[in-house]
């Protein structure tokens, strides 16, 4: 008792405290700014809050998606991270008003300390998975649920699974004439021609989730990085 009074009257005492404060608040700042850089250039995580991806996917499943804002946009590079096939994080906005710098500050800052599990409300921007089914140059049409791709500079059509790096199966309707002839989710779509810049995502499930069909094609600036490793629920744990 007597030394804790000591040091409430002491100089030194309180300029060392100062400093542990400094020196915690220093640790919180640091490891902050790390944060924004790994999860902006290299490496951040992912939660499935909806059924379009199944069975790739499930409500729930949390990963880690690898940010591909340092790669090369060019299909033809060797870098470039996106296949046919490929599952991608796609950002995408729902207004045409641009955020302020505070504000995306305040939403990291939200995002740090909550493990990235609460969205700020007033986002106007947010996360999707989907599936990559055809590149710039590509021409897409759907004929009764079965997506075929003629590939940029290509004069025949394949199928998606045709063209496609991995395997992976698909949701359609099961009654294909009740999805009628009415866009976006019909049995029936195009042909569309991406043009350079630009790719056709996919919901695994086809039924009535939101895509390129409802958006049309994703510029591939929004694309923010590409699912490599879910790590949550346990039993599901492993490469994607």
């Amino acid at each position: 008792m007597i030394y804790k009074k000591w040091q409430r009257y002491s100089y030194t005492a309180q300029r060392h405290q100062r400093h542990r404060i400094l020196l915690a608040l220093s640790w919180i700042i640091g490891v902050f700014f790390l944060y924004l850089f790994i999860s902006s250039y290299l490496v951040f995580s992912f939660r499935i809050e909806s059924r379009s991806m199944e069975k790739a996917l499930t409500v729930g499943d949390i990963g880690f998606a690898l940010s591909t804002r340092l790669f090369p946009k060019d299909e033809e590079n060797s870098w470039f991270p996106y296949k046919r096939g490929s599952l991608v994080v796609l950002e995408k906005s729902f207004t045409t008003e641009r955020q302020s710098w505070y504000i995306r500050l305040w939403d990291n800052i939200i995002d740090f300390f909550t493990a990235q599990q609460i969205n700020p409300s007033e986002d106007p921007k947010r996360l999707f998975v989907k599936r990559i089914i055809a590149l710039p140059g590509d021409e897409v049409s759907i004929i009764n649920n079965v997506v075929r791709i003629k590939p940029a500079k290509q004069n025949y059509t394949l199928t998606e699974f045709e063209l496609s790096g991995v395997a992976y199966d698909i949701i359609v309707p099961e009654n294909t004439a009740a999805a009628g002839e009415e866009l976006p989710f019909s049995a029936q779509f195009g042909p569309l021609h991406l043009n350079e810049g630009e790719c056709f995502v996919l919901s695994d499930d086809r039924r009535d989730c939101n895509d390129s069909r409802t958006w049309g094609p994703v510029p591939i600036t929004d694309l923010r990085g590409k699912p490599i490793f879910r790590y949550w629920p346990f039993p599901r744990i492993g490469k994607l």
